[in-house]
């Protein structure tokens, strides 16, 4: 993978370890629905910045705990646990299109993020989901900062100005 092919990947789950002895491992999924991952044909697995290895999904299946996949290449139980903890990539270009109103987390990380009076709250660490809605971790100098990633509090995400605009309701 060339320079510029590393930086249009999206980070979209982790390896978690073996399943059985014939090469199969568990997955934990971060695509909205789990086995959304499964249509990713070609996966990119390494750490954040590389060395990245490119991988081929042989087959997958859902159970009640994640994903149980089996990679082109990994053949046996100590391969496969040997991958335990590995960051799953796959090319931006394989993900859909979507409308303007949406976003890959990953496209959010690092903006800053502003009150709609221009007082600077920091910069998104990562994204979460919770029960009731996405909330940003944001980084204010050393402190974690929690914002819901909801309609009545974002006003605005300019991804190419690196900027999201938010109302603090009370008590926030």
């Amino acid at each position: 993978m060339t320079e510029s092919e590393h930086k249009d990947l999206l980070f979209v789950g982790r390896l978690l370890g073996s399943h059985g002895v014939k090469g199969e491992i568990k997955v934990n999924s971060l695509t909205e629905q789990k086995e959304d991952l499964l249509d990713f044909p070609n996966w990119v697995l390494g750490p954040e910045g590389g060395p990245y290895k490119n991988y081929t999904l042989v087959s997958g299946r859902s159970n009640s705990k994640g994903l149980i996949v089996l990679l082109g290449g990994v053949d046996n139980r100590e391969a496969a646990q040997a991958m335990s903890g590995t960051d799953i990539w796959v090319p931006r270009s394989q993900l859909p299109q979507l409308d303007d109103d949406l976003y890959y987390w990953n496209d959010l990380i690092g903006l800053m993020v502003v009150t709609q009076d221009g007082e600077e709250l920091g910069k998104i660490q990562h994204l979460f989901e919770t029960g009731a809605n996405d909330v940003m971790s944001i980084d204010f100098q050393g402190e974690e900062r929690l914002v819901p990633f909801t309609q009545e509090v974002v006003l605005k995400v300019d991804v190419a100005a690196k900027l999201v605009v938010v109302r603090l309701l009370p008590g926030m």
